[in-house]
């Protein structure tokens, strides 16, 4: 999930920035392309978030309740 919140983040700012945010003057038109390819080589959101369900339920099932903290 982190790249993804990296990419809305570096999104918001570019357009916070308008068409500074994506020239060169700015790092921002970089990050963006790097967040891009973080979020292709992290794999698909959903996958992570199919393995932490299933996680969830197995904790929970083996009787260790919501408690996460551990």
């Amino acid at each position: 999930f982190v790249p993804s919140a990296y990419m809305r983040v570096v999104d918001r700012a570019i357009q916070v920035w308008g068409a500074a945010g994506v020239s060169g003057d700015l790092p921002l038109a970089g990050m963006y392309q790097g967040a891009r390819t973080l979020r292709i080589a992290d794999g698909p959101d959903e996958v992570h978030r199919i393995l932490i369900a299933k996680n969830i339920l197995k904790r929970y099932h083996d009787g260790m309740g919501w408690d996460f903290g551990n």
